[in-house]
């Protein structure tokens, strides 16, 4: 969903056939929609989709960061395909959010985050007090963060658990 304004995409996995005949199963079908002209089918969807975004700007207000996620994310060309969260996993000690840009997010629930780009080259950590620090995944600074290196460790094992199909803690 844009971040201001009553635009958003609709991704639904549906079976799509194609000019051939052939049908494809799960294919991602997106549409573009606004909140005042949608399917009667989405409205429980819709009513869920506004109170998420109305979350995200109260926390976005309540947070010191100039860099905050929502900003990031929105200050693309309006040309280009909205970030949406593609899977979401909730485990024990955090929920994980993979993103259509490959992006993996895991929110801890001591409010600590660890953001993990697609090329796994960086790594981003936000500390108690919402502090945001960006590193390459390589470097020593990252493993002197002994709260930092436990997240990173918990979010190995799960993403390992995912793509071997385990179950997560």
């Amino acid at each position: 969903m844009e971040k201001e304004g009553d635009t958003f995409e609709y991704v639904e996995r549906r079976k799509v056939e194609t000019t051939a005949g052939i049908v494809k199963k799960n294919e991602p079908v997106c549409e573009t929609l606004s909140l005042v002209n949608y399917p009667e089918s989405l409205s429980k969807k819709v009513t869920l989709l506004k109170h998420f975004r109305n979350y995200l700007i109260e926390q976005e207000k309540k947070s010191d960061d100039d860099g905050s996620v929502l900003d990031s994310v929105n200050n693309v060309a309006s040309t280009a395909p909205m970030t949406y969260v593609k899977k979401w996993v909730r485990t024990k000690h955090a929920i994980l959010f993979r993103l259509s840009n490959q992006t993996v997010q895991i929110v801890f629930y001591d409010q600590t985050e660890v953001l993990l780009t697609p090329d796994q080259r960086f790594v981003t950590y936000v500390d108690k007090r919402r502090n945001r620090s960006t590193y390459y995944l390589n470097d020593e600074l990252v493993g002197t963060n002994p709260e930092m290196a436990k997240r990173l460790k918990y979010a190995k094992e799960i993403l390992s658990q995912l793509m071997h199909g385990q179950p997560t803690r």
